[in-house]
């Protein structure tokens, strides 16, 4: 597998460029969102029916400025990613917390997510939020790597000194051509993908100390398996 991790005079330059998407493209994005919004009201008056081929563009276009605010949004947290705020963490509540938030995208999708969070250490110091982040990123990749009637098992391991959270799902899995690149910033296998879900998991465990590692197999699925310290390093 590739090793697309940052050259040491890479961090300003792309901080640089950061700061110029935030003003040049962030701002102008929020106007465009906001006028759509006036339009849409405004347009309710003189077009009563809304099934108007007028609303259908108009959501296309709410759809694509949604799109693009989710991009920036991934590449500065990329680019700029903030500080670990690091506290000790019951990781089975963390983690329950997350199953509860992504089950009816699940549901809807007619695959299955199952807990198994027994096994492994109970308390670790993370930062809660990115942690979870991190976690939620690895779980929406197996949804949309997962047909209906599949299966998504999220479960926990480890010993004292260290804390493995494992995604497993039985999907598609990743041929090895495109496993090679999968932490390559920009490189996606799916339509409208930003291509920075899996370069900004990878620094958020590896700013913790731990790592993240991928195995998989192309029509059998694929496994994410978080190691973490339960303390931070001295």
């Amino acid at each position: 597998m590739s090793d697309s991790r940052e050259r040491p005079g890479d961090r300003p330059l792309i901080e640089a460029v950061a700061a110029g998407i935030a003003h040049e493209v962030r701002n102008p994005l929020n106007a465009l969102q906001i006028n759509v919004g006036i339009l849409e009201q405004e347009l309710a008056a003189l077009v009563p029916d809304q099934k108007a081929h007028v609303y259908l563009v108009l959501a296309k276009i709410s759809s694509e400025l949604t799109s693009l605010d989710n991009f920036v949004s991934e590449f500065l947290r990329y680019a700029r990613p903030p500080r670990l705020k690091l506290e000790a963490v019951n990781i089975r509540p963390l983690l329950n917390d997350l199953a509860m938030f992504i089950s009816p995208e699940c549901a809807k999708k007619g695959v299955a997510l199952t807990l198994s969070l027994d096994a492994g250490p109970v308390v670790v110091v993370v930062d809660n939020f990115q942690l979870k982040h991190a976690v939620l990123n690895l779980v929406l990749n197996a949804l949309q790597a997962t047909p209906p009637g599949g299966k998504i098992s999220l479960s926990t391991g480890g010993d004292q000194g260290q804390l493995l959270i494992v995604v497993r799902d039985t999907g598609e899995g990743i041929t090895e051509s495109a496993l090679a690149h999968v932490f390559d910033v920009f490189f996606t296998m799916r339509e409208g993908g930003t291509g920075l879900g899996l370069p900004i998991t990878r620094r958020i465990i590896e700013e913790h100390g731990g790592t993240l590692e991928l195995s998989t197999r192309a029509g059998a699925g694929t496994t994410a398996t978080i190691s973490l310290p339960t303390k931070p390093r001295a």
